[in-house]
């Protein structure tokens, strides 16, 4: 079953609270999303969503029936010199709803939508080291364009580089 995608430029309370679920279940059950695991639903409440702007982000939701399943943030980076690209933030599936190719289609239904936006040429991304996200993104056209290693802490003696990459609109 193929997703249906929505943007919002901003989220209400429910769509929130439906969204911070998503992203407390990816993250507790493995995912690369901020936080490290068990993280507790109201931590991630409490600082979900924080750093983005209503009218310069969007929230690319995909639903399944109805369900928000997947979501990811295209941010703005308020920064002249790089008014023609776009950050994706937060990239997460459902663990129910994984393995489906979904994660996939939620990042070219952003490309779709970043084409939109008025002189965005390119996407950016980052992802944690050690868990072979970026075959995955490779696999979905972006090229690694640099790594800051061991800027991830996620435990006592347990560093991870952070990998940037990128795709050419």
């Amino acid at each position: 079953m193929a997703l249906t995608f929505r943007t919002h430029p901003e989220i209400d309370g429910d769509l929130r609270s439906r969204l911070v679920d998503i992203w407390t279940d990816a993250t507790n059950a493995g995912g690369a999303i901020g936080y490290i695991a068990p993280v507790e639903r109201e931590t991630v409440d409490a600082e979900a969503f924080t750093s983005f702007s209503v009218g310069r982000d969007l929230f690319l939701v995909g639903y399944e029936d109805g369900e928000p399943v997947a979501f990811l943030v295209i941010v703005d980076h308020r920064f002249a010199l790089k008014d023609h690209a776009r950050l994706l933030k937060t990239v997460a599936v459902h663990p129910k709803q994984q393995g489906r190719g979904y994660g996939a289609e939620l990042l070219r239904e952003a490309e779709r939508v970043a084409r939109t936006l008025d002189g965005v040429e390119m996407l950016l991304l980052t992802c944690r080291g050690g868990l072979g996200l970026e075959h995955f993104y490779s696999k979905c056209g972006y090229t690694e364009v640099g790594r800051v290693p061991r800027m991830l802490r996620v435990g006592a003696d347990d560093y991870r580089d952070e990998i940037h990459m990128a795709m050419s609109l």
